[in-house]
Order: C-alpha cells, then structure tokens, then sequence
C-alpha cells in the first residue's frame, strides 16, 4: 500500500514539474520571441528614393582591395622649387679723401679790454729799414712813476725843428690784440702832445706812428707796462720827430 502510494505522489510531482516548466518556456518564448522576429523598418520618402535608385543601377563594383602583401608606395614629399638668389658682390669700399690735419690756431688768451678799439687797423707789412720811415724816435723811452696822472702811455711829436705836429696818427695794440688809436693834439699849448690810458694787469704794448690809411711810417716800439726792469713804472713816454 505504502509503494503505490509513492508511484502517485512521484507521478504528481513530475506532471507538476513539467507543466511549470511548460509555462515558463511559454513565457520566456512570449518575452523574447519577438527579439528574433522580422520587424517592418521604417525608411524616410528620401532614402526608399535613393535606396531604390541605387537598386535600379546595378550592383556597385566594389572598391579594389589591397592585397595584404602589396608594397606600400613611398610617400611623396613636396620639394618647393628653389629660386637661385645671387648675394651682390660687395664692391670695395671707396676711400675717403684723407683730410689733411687743421693747423693749429692760435688762441689769443681773453684779457680785460682797456683799450678802446680804434677805427682803423694799421695794415701789416713787411719790415721796412728805419731810414725809410717818415718818423722815428727822437730819444729812448722813458719809465716814470708819478709825473703823470694815472697809467698812460704819452708823448709827443715834433717835426726836424723840435716843433709839435698836429694830427699825427698814432696807433697802440696790446699783446691780446687789443688796439687804440689816438692823434696828436692842436690845442695851444698842447701842439703835437698825445697819451693812451691803461687799464687792466701788466701786459707788453706796441706803439706805432701811421698814416691815414693805417700804414706805418715809423718804426714799432715796444713798452714794458709792470714788466721788466721798471715794473713799478706807471707813465711810459714815447716821443717821436719826423726825419
């Protein structure tokens, strides 16, 4: 009794088994059968058109396929073309005159200026023998101090008699250049009479008799003012005679 009872139960068991499984099969096939059937897809009017345009064609000749074992051709490189450029010979420089060096001026050094310029500058001349002169010293200069009233150089002009000219031109420039010149007077009493103030440090004058164009017709005399032997001379006197 027990045995069968067994085969019954056991028999149960397996139809219930098979038919679960037959449901899930059945479910399983429901959920994802439809992932295997064909679906309708779809196309846009422009692509069916273009789709079966290409169909009326023909088949399309496949693109050629490289074999595996073809050499690959070497790659091109792009030369630009060389445009020959020829660098100017450069010429040999020009050479520049070489300038002849400056000859040194003399610098005149500055100096007070102490004596008025004058309105006309005795041109130079070459030396002249004092025979040729019109005027010459009538005696040796003279260095004084105070027989005079101040710092002058002073005289007076005479003719061959020993009598005073008037209006003898008379011309003074110091070592800087500085230049005055003065005629002798006509006044009574002063007839032939001159004199030239100095200002400014001791310093080397030089007298000279002239004409109207500025010529000298004597000899040119030099006067030591604060120089020398007479440093403390202040009146310097020069006089003159026409030979």
């Amino acid at each position: 009794m027990n045995q069968r009872s067994y085969a019954i139960a056991f028999f149960v068991v397996l139809l219930a088994t098979c038919a679960a499984a037959a449901a899930g099969a059945w479910f399983l096939w429901g959920r994802f059968g439809q992932q295997f059937r064909p679906r309708t897809v779809w196309t846009p009017a422009d692509q069916a058109t273009s789709t079966a345009a290409a169909q009326a064609a023909g088949p399309t000749t496949p693109a050629a396929v490289r074999s595996p074992n073809a050499t690959p051709a070497p790659p091109q490189r792009f030369t630009p073309a060389l445009t020959p450029f020829f660098s100017p010979t450069p010429s040999a420089p020009a050479r520049s005159p070489t300038a002849a060096p400056a000859s040194p001026t003399a610098i005149v050094s500055p100096a007070e200026t102490d004596l008025p310029t004058g309105s006309a500058t005795p041109t130079a001349t070459s030396p002249v023998p004092t025979a040729a002169y019109s005027f010459a010293l009538a005696r040796p200069v003279r260095d004084s101090a105070g027989d005079c009233p101040g710092a002058y150089i002073l005289g007076v002009v005479t003719d061959q008699a020993g009598s005073g000219l008037a209006n003898v031109r008379l011309w003074l420039v110091d070592e800087y250049g500085n230049q005055d010149t003065k005629t002798t007077k006509s006044a009574s009493g002063e007839v032939g009479r001159y004199d030239f103030p100095l200002f400014g440090p001791p310093r080397r004058f030089y007298l000279t008799v002239v004409d109207a164009s500025g010529h000298p017709i004597s000899p040119r005399v030099e006067v030591l003012h604060g120089l020398g032997a007479s440093v403390q001379a202040s009146c310097h006197w020069v006089d003159w005679q026409r030979r």
